[in-house]
């Protein structure tokens, strides 16, 4: 992203020849790629000084973040955890890092930061008697000429040569040895500040902001031309939702809202969404899972980034349910995507088919928007933003995802502690472990990130409801408690069921698969489906996906609650078992990533 400062305003500037009437001076922002800067509200700002005084020893030098000032975070890489570059009147400070063993943010100075610490000769600091400030070199005690140093290890100095042409950033390591990190040509100080806000900064990017709102409707009106039909808002009580509704209402048709309800989301999530609705006065649809989260959970276990379950039972069929109920005949879905979200939303596309929901169009009409650029519309039109990012929330959704730093989840812990404690309980349950708590271990099933793992030395003990061995055409499930009516309907999705005296034969066209008769043992061709359904009559958290997704409605479920198949409309396409979290998560995921035995390719092409 391209990013600029107006210094007579101390705003920053979106496209500079859009705003040459307001502001002569204009310099550029380099922050790190993609660079997706957001404002700092004022919990970030806290956060932010809190940091740089517990890191540098030093309250005087929280003056750096200034109060009545627009500050910019960018989120950045190469931390254990959440990290975030500092934008002060267009100049990066520094980086606020989340340490994931000392359970407290810490402030990395860096630039212009690091004049300010020199200059003033607060917090740590050192003068060194050195040309140049190789990074890696270690300076020893007889190579500092002046300064102040910490008496805690790994602590972050302020460095300079004797002629002060370069600077740097060093840790403080055993020996008193200052490791230098990073170095560069020596900058000034921050210049002069005055006071700005959000709404100076909307109101200076009033033109561009409004061409890409302009562009935005224009894309609108042309995909409801092209589809013609019904559209919904999907909103998830974000920023990046509510411009994507505003736009919508911009373009003159008619829509509805629909809110996911995780049963997990900000309580400021709740406020938020009906005064939204209140504002546009249209219609708002609750997809809502209900405790749909607590009972899987004692089914699946305490989810993961490389096991979300539950995505599937609180997201998807709550979503799948209303749409496919409310617009039998296909519907329009807005969102509100960004590229600069992550990789995998860089991939998608404005306009797609959804995966999930049949005879849905997914639209994104703030695809290539910028998180500055969305809370500029925010702040010009004075749209109703959820206040949760108030608290110093970057983003959204369940406060519990286990996609959340652990950051993120102290912020959750500190502001709705009754679900985080719930949690919680739930993962000592699982793991009898502290470690899994305390640095957020429970995240991963099979293998924790490099950048944790340097600072976390510990293997993971992997637990779910049904572990998986597999030798040849053969699958062995241990723990699984299958109800073996269900099974055996499942069954017959392979071919017809014969019941033996110590085995079930599926055949069709030959025997594709032999189970033992407490149904944990399977052999044959099709071994890796059979277990599946096995499993799926095993493990099952209720969000009937795979009767939905069924093509021929051959799937449903009986008086009794248990699934019945209709052998005369079943085609054996397993469409339901690629929609079911049990058989992906517990089967087909969890065997393809063993050697010698991948997942079947036409499991993998539906």
């Amino acid at each position: 992203m391209r990013l600029y400062w107006c210094e007579e305003l101390n705003v920053p500037v979106l496209e500079p020849r859009y705003v040459v009437d307001k502001c002569n001076k204009i310099i550029p922002v380099r922050v790190t790629e993609p660079g997706d800067v957001r404002p700092a509200f004022e919990a970030d700002i806290r956060i932010i000084k809190q940091s740089i005084e517990y890191e540098l020893g030093d309250r005087s030098l929280a003056d750096i973040v200034p109060n009545d000032e627009v500050v910019l975070l960018n989120k950045i890489p190469g931390y254990a955890d959440q990290a975030d570059e500092v934008v002060v009147r267009g100049r990066i400070i520094g980086h606020r890092f989340y340490d994931l063993i000392e359970g407290k943010w810490r402030f990395r100075p860096l630039f212009e930061g690091v004049s300010e610490i020199l200059t003033r000769r607060a917090g740590w600091w050192a003068i060194v008697d050195m040309d140049k400030l190789p990074v890696g070199y270690d300076i020893h005690n007889d190579k500092i000429i002046e300064g102040s140093l910490p008496n805690k290890r790994f602590a972050h100095v302020a460095i300079s040569t004797r002629d002060g042409s370069t600077h740097g950033v060093a840790k403080l390591f055993r020996g008193g040895r200052l490791h230098v990190i990073k170095s560069w040509r020596a900058r000034p100080r921050l210049p002069p500040g005055r006071p700005s806000d959000m709404r100076l900064f909307a109101e200076v990017n009033a033109r561009y902001i409004e061409r890409k709102a302009e562009k935005a409707v224009e894309f609108l009106n042309r995909v409801f031309s092209q589809y013609k039909l019904p559209i919904v808002v999907s909103y998830s009580g974000g920023k990046d939702s509510l411009v994507a509704l505003d736009l919508v209402a911009r373009t003159g048709h008619n829509f509805a809202i629909l809110f996911n309800d995780t049963g997990l989301e900000a309580l400021e999530t709740y406020q938020n969404v009906k005064e939204v609705a209140a504002k546009y006065g249209v219609d708002l649809l609750i997809a809502s899972a209900g405790d749909s989260f607590w009972k899987a959970l004692d089914e699946f276990g305490v989810p993961a980034r490389d096991y979300r379950w539950c995505c599937k039972v609180i997201k998807l069929a709550p979503i799948t349910r209303v749409l496919t109920e409310r617009f039998p005949q296909g519907v329009i879905s807005v969102v509100g995507q960004r590229a600069a979200e992550s990789f995998q939303r860089a991939r998608l596309k404005p306009v797609s088919s959804s995966r999930w929901v049949v005879k849905t169009i997914v639209v994104a009409p703030i695809q290539d928007w910028t998180a500055l650029e969305v809370w500029g519309y925010i702040y010009l039109h004075e749209l109703p933003y959820n206040r949760a990012y108030e608290r110093g929330f970057d983003r959204l959704g369940c406060v519990i995802c286990p996609a959340n730093e652990m950051a993120e989840l102290e912020l959750v812990r500190a502001s709705y502690p009754g679900i985080y404690e719930r949690l919680e309980a739930k993962i000592a349950q699982q793991y009898g472990d502290e470690a899994y708590i305390r640095y957020g271990l429970w995240r991963w099933k099979k293998r924790i990130p490099g950048d944790v793992l340097r600072f976390v030395k510990i293997s993971l003990k992997a637990k779910y409801p049904v572990d998986v061995k597999t030798s040849g055409n053969v699958v062995e499930l241990i723990g699984a408690r299958p109800d073996r009516a269900t099974a055996l309907q499942l069954l017959k999705m392979l071919g017809d069921v014969s019941v033996e005296d110590d085995r079930i034969l599926i055949k069709r066209d030959g025997v594709m698969a032999e189970i033992s008769s407490d149904l944990l043992a399977i052999r044959g061709d099709r071994a890796v489906d059979a277990a599946a359904l096995i499993v799926r009559a095993s493990v099952c958290g209720r969000c009937d996906l795979c009767i939905r997704w069924c093509p021929t409605g051959a799937l449903r479920r009986g008086e009794d609650g248990r699934f019945v198949v209709d052998e005369s409309k079943c085609i054996g396409c397993l469409l339901c078992s690629s929609a079911c979290p049990s058989a992906q998560y517990l089967i087909y995921r969890r065997i393809n990533s063993r050697e010698g035995f991948k997942l079947r390719q036409a499991v993998e092409e539906r």
